[in-house]
Parts: structure tokens; C-alpha cells; sequence
């Protein structure tokens, strides 16, 4: 199979998800009873809502530099304009190339940061600290919250901590034995070219120096900070749109939504998250006894107010910095598949 062909199999097969979640959502609602939610709706709660979300993306600059500050301290500017560029590329390219895009576009801004170490902190970011204070807040929600846990969701969950705890012994390991990691992959992976794994070699090396932050305990502690910061700010946005709807919901309902919408869209869709996040939401809500059309409505104008602003922001840190989304993510789809 050519790579062309994985490309398109890949983008069918999410398509195909988002459709037929989006056939189930739709299937069974009465399309007056979802007009009357949102007609009902008071749009004026979704201002607070968006300018939390990008106060969010800024956090997360914000956080990304003190990731990458030990291999270059770069400006806040060109950390906000990569990460809106990634979040971008996920709303509008296939095979969620946002974090490549991400890394690549940072790398194009300034040419002193390698991509392999833009890839390491973003790596660590997502797969480590996000994916931990997720975890942290659903332990938390799930103590006081009125809701049982269908045993699929506990299974994403032990999962979830599978991969946590994977992500976390790798990095320690990577970033305080990195000659020692690269010299036991190119010893055990004998069954490969010499060439091909003295480039792994070299690329375990480079993926390394974005790692070096690790070694050091305060700014793991600020990074934690920030992520911490980063999800409470979101979850809180949550709760405007509750407002905006008239839903009667506690706080920790809120963080449930964006626990169980985090999870939701790992599953493989179109781009922009179609089909996985609305079912994510809608799941959350009539856990708490939203109506299947409230929760609906609800769930198309969440995903609107946090899909629009990004993109617009995205696209035009894109032409901003007069970089090109066709050829990051052409170099991310090589990548990927190289």
C-alpha cells in the first residue's frame, strides 16, 4: 500500500465514524425540538466562553515555553502563533497532523529549534502532563459528582492510566539515559538495515534534547502548574455555555464534560473532531438528565464556539508568519508515514 493510499484509508475511516455517530445523534431527535433549544439559547454567555478558550491556547504557550526554554529560549509570540497554527490544523487536516504541524511550524519560526525537540516537549505535553491532570480531575469529579460510570468509560479510563504511566516512565528514561536509550534500540533492533538504525540512533538523540526540562524540578513544577491552570480555565468555560442554555448543572458537571469530550476524541474522525466530540457531550449531559435534543443543541454550539475562534486564529497566525499549511502538512503526512 502506498502512502498515498494509507492517507486516504486512514481519512475514510475516520469520515466514516463521524457519520455514523452523527446518524445516531441525529436518528431519534425531533429537528423542532433542537430548533427550540437553539432559538431559546442566550448567545451572549458564549463571549466568556471563547475568550476563556483563548486565554487557554495562550496558557499553553505560555507553558510550552518553559518546556523548551533549556534548548532555546524562544518568544512568547512565536509560541502563541505555532500552537493556534496546530490547533488549526486539527479543526481543518486529516490524521490529526495539528501536533506535527505544530512542532514544524515552530521550528519554521525560528531555525535554532530542531523539530525532533519542538516534537519532544509537545510529546510530553499531551501523552504526560495533559493526560495526568485529566486524570486527576476525573478522580476528583467522579468523589462528589451524583453519576455512575458506565463500565466502557472505567475501561477508557484504565487505559488512559496505562498510557500515563507508559508516557511517563519513557521520558524519565529518555531524558536521563538518552546516549543509553539510543544505544539499546540500534543493539536490539538487529533485524534492521545498520543505516536505518543509526538514524533512529540519531533521531532518539535529537527527540531527547527536548526533554532536558525534566532534569529539572522547578520547571517541571511550573509545567505542572500551568497544566493545571490550563484545564480549569477550560472546564470553567464549560460552565458559561451551561449558562447560555439555562441548564441548572453543578460545576463538577462541567469537568465531567471535558474529561469525557478529552477522551471521546482520541477515537479516529474527520477533521474538527465531527461526530466524536458532539457524542462525547451529549453523553456527559444526559448523564446529568439533559433531554437527548437540549444536549444536542448544546453540543453543536460548544463545539462552534471553541471551533471558530480557534480557526480563524490559526489561519491567520498562519499568514502572519507567512508560513504555508500545505507544505507542513505535507512534511507531517511524510513523517508520519516515513
Amino acid at each position: 500500500m502506498t502512502s498515498a493510499q494509507r492517507k486516504r484509508l486512514s481519512f475514510s475511516i475516520g469520515l466514516i465514524i463521524s457519520i455514523i455517530l452523527l446518524w445516531v445523534l441525529f436518528r431519534d431527535v425531533h429537528f423542532e425540538e433542537l430548533w427550540t433549544a437553539l432559538r431559546g439559547a442566550n448567545y451572549f454567555w458564549l463571549l466568556p466562553n471563547m475568550a476563556l478558550v483563548i486565554l487557554a491556547m495562550y496558557q499553553r504557550a505560555h507553558r510550552w515555553s518553559h518546556m523548551i526554554r533549556p534548548v532555546k529560549a524562544v518568544s512568547l509570540n512565536k509560541l502563541v502563533a505555532a500552537t493556534f497554527i496546530g490547533f488549526m490544523a486539527n479543526n481543518v487536516l486529516p490524521l490529526r497532523l495539528g501536533e506535527f504541524v505544530r512542532a514544524y511550524s515552530l521550528a519554521y519560526q525560528d531555525k535554532e529549534v530542531s523539530k525532533s525537540a519542538s516534537l519532544a516537549t509537545i510529546f510530553v505535553e499531551r501523552m504526560v502532563f495533559d493526560l495526568v491532570a485529566l486524570l486527576v480531575i476525573f478522580c476528583a469529579v467522579v468523589s462528589v459528582a451524583a453519576v455512575e460510570i458506565p463500565d466502557e468509560m472505567r475501561t477508557g479510563i484504565y487505559l488512559a492510566i496505562g498510557i500515563a504511566l507508559t508516557g511517563i516512565i519513557f521520558v524519565l528514561v529518555l531524558a536521563l539515559k538518552p546516549d543509553r536509550t539510543s544505544d539499546l534500540l540500534t543493539k536490539y533492533l538487529v533485524f534492521l538495515p545498520e543505516r536505518l538504525r543509526e538514524t533512529i540512533g540519531s533521531i532518539v538523540t535529537r527527540f531527547s534534547w527536548g526533554l532536558i526540562f525534566i532534569k529539572k524540578p522547578k520547571t517541571v513544577g511550573w509545567v505542572s502548574l500551568h497544566t493545571l491552570l490550563i484545564w480549569l480555565v477550560m472546564g470553567i468555560s464549560n460552565y458559561s455555555v451551561f449558562l447560555a442554555f439555562g441548564f441548572d448543572l453543578p460545576l463538577d458537571a462541567s469537568f465531567f464534560l471535558l474529561v469525557v469530550v478529552s477522551i471521546s476524541i482520541l477515537v479516529p474522525s474527520s477533521p474538527g473532531f465531527v461526530g466524536v466530540y458532539h457524542a462525547g457531550t451529549v453523553f456527559s449531559l444526559m448523564q446529568y438528565g439533559i433531554g437527548r435534543a437540549d444536549a444536542l443543541s448544546f453540543a453543536l454550539v460548544l463545539h462552534a464556539a471553541q471551533y471558530i475562534p480557534i480557526t480563524l486564529l490559526g489561519f491567520y497566525f498562519l499568514r502572519k508568519e507567512h508560513l504555508s499549511l500545505k507544505q507542513l502538512e505535507d512534511e507531517a503526512v511524510e513523517n508520519i508515514q516515513n
